[in-house]
């Protein structure tokens, strides 16, 4: 039933380590990380009530990517200028946000960011004075969270080194970025190695991201006598697409480093809106612009760069934080500064990380069938049905489990449906098949929107059309033999077929509502028959209908004593006759049968 979807992103178990040019996990696994920025923390917000609903709700934004964007990292910006005014309490903030990323198995990226965001006093392009005691204070508080890798400053710039020359990187300016030096105006940088001794100096092992210049040249000129001295450093490119368009130009920038290094594309994407060469250089073409963003992640793919894609927020990777919906490439787009919330590159992402345009967890019409009978239907009311996807509900499946009131719960291993929002009694929630039994408080409309929430995550909304009734025979698939007794108690089968002339008991889900009528996820106590009329054919003979209602003991599935007809065709001892049950003009599916003699 499955189609197209992607495997589940590997979640790599810390501590993580570099060997050569790749990322692994403890148990040796190689991995990429693969995820997003989420701007946040790095901006001043000093109303504490402002600062928990924050909290809240990047904590559950964690599992959106996680669980529906099939992701396993998040990258941070942090400030080291709040740092410097709050002290302990932001990095305790950060802290509580990295750990609710790190509960559901993100790796976090702290990135260090300097600029007008962050509180700094100007955008020094390099590391000012306060880094390396912030990446000391920071290293020191997360020595014991091995799944944090340390970026060590967010788009270092060379435009303020005196003499630079902004077409080509020196080896000066690599130097420079290498061990600080002086900038105009009077002022020094601290170097990057400078960051990496003031982080192993408090005794913190995890790994360190160190990004090149963020023009249009990354790391061009980038060479041996620039290495980081530290065995534990993977190198980070901002590769927005005025630094180049074609594959060419991504490995003369950073493509190269990949060969000797682990790289992470840290913050890359489609600007829209944004005054600026990174929206500029954006093809107009929504075709052209769809092609060039499946070239990239290619290009990262082949060459094993990871990537955390910017941004996750509003007017970027998703709409609106309500329900995460992502963004789509539409025509119109403008780069004066003027956004709208519905464009950006979400929808290809989504697409290219899970395989599903609305990712793990959603519903697509053709992956909703009867519980019964496996076939792709609309609903009727008080139907079992059977929903189908991937990740829609736990890894280990789990079954029905009767409420308080003796009803089957309509919450499941943190799985819900909802008919028009009316929570569905669960019989089964599992990763790829989520049972549930249509409410009866739906009948009567022509239409009904489901939705599925799994641990708080709620999938896309699904109108369907809504059936009055949709009879589906129980029956074994492999062998097409419905699921019937005999009248002597036995189970219908080749080895113990009904005669002729007696009764057997077939059972079916979708045949409507009952007299009196049958109570939502309740077990049917007792006899009730169904409110319409039902007739079934055995061996293409009409069979006496004895009852046909509600089963005692069931949830959502009716019985039907049926006599078979004495005159049934036997061309052998015993016979698969065919059953058909129909019932308000609707019948089942052929092809199912029962054992006669």
């Amino acid at each position: 039933m499955l189609y197209a979807h992607a495997p589940p992103v590997y979640l790599p178990k810390p501590p993580l380590r570099v060997d050569g040019n790749l990322l692994r996990d403890s148990d040796g696994q190689r991995f990429l990380l693969t995820g997003v920025n989420m701007p946040g923390l790095e901006a001043f917000t000093p109303a504490k009530a402002d600062l928990d609903a924050q909290q809240a709700m990047m904590s559950f934004t964690f599992r959106v990517i996680q669980q529906r964007w099939n992701m396993n990292a998040v990258r941070l910006p942090v400030s080291p200028w709040i740092w410097k005014r709050d002290g302990q309490s932001y990095l305790d903030r950060i802290k509580a946000v990295a750990a609710a990323a790190n509960q559901e198995g993100l790796v976090v990226i702290l990135a260090a960011l300097e600029d007008a965001r962050s509180g700094a006093p100007d955008d020094p392009g390099l590391p000012s004075a306060i880094l390396p005691d912030f990446w000391k204070a920071c290293a020191g508080a997360f020595r014991d969270a091995p799944l944090t890798i340390f970026s060590l400053y967010h788009e270092p710039s060379t435009r303020n080194i005196a003499g630079a020359v902004p077409t080509v990187h020196l080896a000066s300016d690599w130097q420079v970025w290498l061990k600080g030096g002086a900038l105009t105006q009077g002022r020094s940088a601290v170097g990057m190695q400078a960051l990496v001794d003031a982080i192993r100096g408090v005794g913190a092992t995890q790994i360190i991201a160190a990004s090149s210049f963020h023009d249009t040249l990354d790391f061009q000129g980038f060479g041996p006598d620039a290495y980081l001295r530290d065995a534990s450093v993977l190198y980070e490119v901002h590769p927005f697409y005025d630094h180049g368009v074609t594959d060419e130009s991504r490995s003369a920038n950073f493509g190269f480093v990949a060969a000797k290094f682990p790289v992470l594309a840290g913050e890359w994407g489609m600007p829209f809106g944004q005054a600026g060469a990174a929206c500029r250089a954006i093809p107009a073409s929504v075709d052209q612009a769809t092609n060039l963003l499946y070239q990239t992640l290619a290009y990262f793919n082949l060459r094993d760069i990871s990537w955390t894609a910017a941004d996750f927020g509003p007017a970027s990777l998703i709409q609106n934080f309500i329900d995460d919906s992502p963004t789509d490439l539409i025509g119109g787009w403008t780069c004066d500064g003027v956004v709208n919330p519905r464009i950006g590159m979400g929808r290809v992402i989504l697409l290219w990380v899970t395989g599903d345009p609305n990712g793990f967890g959603s519903l697509d019409v053709n992956l909703i069938a009867s519980a019964a009978t496996l076939y792709v239907s609309p609903p009727a009311p008080g139907e079992l049905m059977s929903i189908y996807g991937q990740l829609v509900g736990p890894a280990d499946p789990v079954g029905a489990r009767q409420d308080e009131n003796g009803r089957i719960a309509t919450t499941l291993a943190d799985t819900q449906v909802f008919f028009d929002g009316i929570a569905a009694p669960m019989l089964l929630a599992g990763y790829y098949q989520t049972n549930v039994q249509v409410p009866y408080e739906i009948a009567g409309k022509k239409t009904t929107v489901v939705q599925l929430v799994y641990r708080g995550v709620s999938s896309n909304k699904l109108e369907l059309p809504l059936l009055d009734v949709s009879p589906g025979l129980l029956w074994h698939t492999t062998i097409s033999q419905a699921a019937a007794i005999n009248q002597d108690g036995s189970i219908n089968g080749s080895s113990h077929p009904a005669p002729r002339g007696s009764i057997v008991s077939l059972f079916a889900t979708g045949l409507g509502q009952t007299t009196p009528p049958s109570v939502t996820g309740a077990l049917a106590a007792q006899a009730a028959p169904l409110a319409v009329r039902v007739t079934v054919t055995i061996g293409d003979r009409s069979a006496e209908i004895l009852y046909a209602g509600a089963a005692p003991g069931l949830v959502g599935v009716s019985q039907i004593n049926a006599r078979v007809s004495a005159d049934v065709p036997l061309d052998a001892p015993q016979v698969q006759a065919g059953v058909v049950v129909t019932v308000g003009g609707a019948a089942s599916i052929p092809g199912i049968t029962i054992w006669v003699k």
